[in-house]
């Protein structure tokens, strides 16, 4: 799972990156959420406004930062299965208990 926070690096930016890691370490994700200031990658995921919160390259929000229950919750419905071929159960290394 690539998680991600893109924007100008300014303080609403770095606030976003903050709260994205901490819901990270909170759900027991042993990913890394990637920061980037470059507008280009911005403009490849298609967002108008930043700061841009993405998984696996989709925006979940563009030009705010969601409350920390929202960061959670869109974690927590883009955990790929634990293996493509058998559903259910979460592959991302999170403490869900498989329920994701």
């Amino acid at each position: 799972m690539k998680i991600q926070v893109l924007g100008s690096g300014c303080p609403k930016c770095q606030t976003l990156h903050k709260k994205v890691q901490e819901a990270v370490d909170k759900l027991g994700m042993d990913t890394k959420v990637e920061y980037s200031t470059d507008i280009t990658e911005i403009v490849k995921l298609g967002a108008m406004s930043s700061p841009v919160f993405a998984i696996d390259d989709v925006v979940m929000t563009a030009g705010k930062v969601p409350d920390n229950n929202e960061i959670e919750q869109c974690i927590r419905e883009n955990c790929p299965p634990r293996n493509a071929d058998t559903p259910g159960g979460c592959g991302c290394n999170c403490n869900c208990e498989d329920n994701c």
